[in-house]
């Protein structure tokens, strides 16, 4: 026997891989179509809407509880945390606030005191003292 024999012939083998090869694309095809319908059908359905719902919930409360615990462990560990923080720029805010009125007040007075002067007898400006 040849080995020519044992083998069939090359162009033989290949007619067939191919065959086999359109075969299995077809295949792939159709397995790919019936998931994409079963897919949209699932997706589609009631359930699959509450169950996105209550993914959505859970991972909401997951978020909370997860800040809630690091705001825990930062205050008993004695360290600022976000909400003391955002306490803190509030209360800086209306401290700032309070001295910019503060401020406007004086430089009113400043004016009045100035007008004043200045209508009894002519007199230099006052200049601020450091």
């Amino acid at each position: 026997m040849s080995p020519a024999a044992d083998n069939p012939r090359p162009e033989e083998g290949g007619e067939h891989r191919q065959g086999v090869e359109q075969q299995l694309r077809e295949l792939y095809e159709q397995v790919e179509d019936a998931a994409a319908r079963a897919s949209e059908h699932l997706v589609g359905t009631e359930g699959f809407a509450r169950l996105l719902g209550q993914l959505a919930e859970n991972a909401a409360a997951l978020t909370k509880l997860t800040n809630d615990g690091i705001d825990l462990m930062l205050r008993n560990l004695r360290l600022a945390g976000r909400r003391d923080v955002v306490r803190l720029a509030r209360q800086l805010g209306r401290t700032e606030d309070k001295l910019e009125r503060l401020l406007q007040e004086v430089e009113a007075i400043g004016a009045k005191l100035d007008r004043i002067e200045g209508e009894r007898e002519p007199r230099k400006p006052r200049t601020p003292k450091e």
